[in-house]
């Protein structure tokens, strides 16, 4: 048979008037042809990362006409034949199966409708999303080394990514021997990362203004740990204090994995205890022979804070 113009126009015809035979009509216009529009979705998505955003328009009416002016095309053509099959044979069950499965057929469309727009729309640059917030928690706080380059000087938030920052920096300058803390806080698995680099190095702590709250926790993973006139070390209970999820994050058992942190630095128990006590929003600043006699502190240096 020649296909034509005319061949078409009666064939599509045909079809929604069920004239083409219960048969035909669900296996080879419904399912196959339906089947083969999925295949061809399948077939044209986009690369990963990659979106029809340019042609969003183009995308949508093609989705409008396959999932939707064909798909109606089908549904009234299988329903119109299924009910001249049962007219004819007296049988209604393939009706009703007919019916049944335009139902599902009409959800399995909608999926594939909402996942075409979906193509179209912009795919997020993760890469520069996590780039630009790296930059953000970056410019939060600040390792710099000291003239003479035997210290290094951690000012400002503990954020993500600041334990890296400051194995890069040891790498970069081989001599130092302390990390001078300046710091009200901050990540608390990222002090104990810290913490744990100061201690693997040998490097000592020094505290000249104030190092409070998450900072303690970095502040005593100094083998010597100094402070000097006029700085202070500031102490309280733990809480959820960020920006972002912290899964599993629980402020009580965080608690007990620095006091045993604390108890092998040396820290005496009963510090520990009244450390705990304080609440997040009232700071406990412990005096000068408090912090001493409970080992917190092993050293008082001769510097101010103006120098």
């Amino acid at each position: 048979m020649v296909w034509n113009i005319h061949t078409v126009v009666r064939y599509l015809t045909g079809h929604w008037r069920g004239e083409h035979g219960f048969a035909w009509s669900f296996w080879i216009n419904l399912v196959l042809i339906r089947i083969l529009v999925l295949v061809l979705q399948e077939w044209f998505r986009p690369e990963k990362r990659q979106d029809f955003h340019e042609h969003q328009v183009l995308v949508l009416l093609l989705a409008l006409f396959f999932h939707g002016i064909l798909f109606v095309w089908q549904a009234v053509g299988v329903i119109r034949a299924a009910e001249l099959y049962g007219r004819t044979s007296g049988y209604m069950a393939p009706v009703w199966g007919a019916q049944l499965v335009l139902v599902v057929a009409f959800f399995w469309v909608m999926t594939y409708t909402i996942d075409a727009w979906h193509m179209t729309r912009p795919v997020p640059d993760n890469l520069g999303i996590q780039s630009a917030l790296q930059a953000e928690r970056a410019e939060k706080y600040s390792i710099e080394p000291t003239p003479d380059g035997r210290s290094l000087t951690l000012n400002g938030s503990l954020e993500l990514g600041i334990t890296g920052h400051l194995k890069h920096r040891l790498k970069s300058y081989p001599d130092v021997k302390q990390i001078i803390l300046a710091s009200t806080g901050g990540n608390i698995y990222q002090a104990r990362g810290l913490s744990n680099t100061i201690r693997q190095n040998g490097l000592n702590t020094l505290v000249m203004s104030e190092c409070s709250s998450a900072c303690t926790t970095v502040f005593i993973g100094g083998i010597k740990r100094q402070l000097a006139s006029g700085g202070k070390l500031g102490f309280h209970q733990y809480r959820i204090d960020a920006d972002y999820a912290v899964l599993n994050a629980d402020p009580l058992r965080e608690q007990e994995r620095d006091r045993a942190i604390f108890l092998q630095s040396g820290v005496a128990a009963w510090f520990l205890d009244k450390m705990f006590e304080s609440q997040p929003s009232d700071m406990w600043y412990p005096e000068l022979p408090e912090l001493i006699d409970a080992h917190v502190v092993t050293d008082v240096t001769p510097y101010t804070n103006d120098q």
